[in-house]
């Protein structure tokens, strides 16, 4: 692939994962202006840590992934791509969650190269 159906690639892999988000946020959150409510309420209800209710979730994506992987031909409960742009999203999610408890400031990407 070269590198611009690469940028097309992530471009639309982008935009899924946006739909998927403001698709699913208001269901995941209770309308709750918290995007993070789900992890804390689940986590509260079990007793656990909202990054642990994240690992969970996100783990239930990667495996999907990895199912797929090993068996592309395996019966899908929801398209592969969703499983992918989802994954974004969670990356997303703990980021925040991450950076909610324990980072004090952004990182400059300038800084990394």
């Amino acid at each position: 692939m070269n590198k611009k159906d690469f940028e097309e690639t992530k471009k639309s892999l982008d935009a899924y994962a946006k739909a998927i988000m403001d698709g699913k946020q208001p269901e995941y959150t209770n309308e709750n202006e918290d995007v993070l409510h789900n992890f804390k309420h689940t986590a509260e209800s079990l007793g656990l840590e909202p990054m642990e209710v994240w690992g969970v979730f996100f783990h239930k994506h990667v495996q999907a992934i990895l199912s797929h992987a090993h068996n592309p031909e395996m019966h899908q409960a929801e398209p592969i791509q969703s499983r992918y742009a989802d994954a974004i999203n969670y990356l997303y999610l703990g980021y925040a969650l991450m950076k909610e408890k324990f980072f004090d400031k952004e990182v400059d990407y300038k800084d990394v190269f």
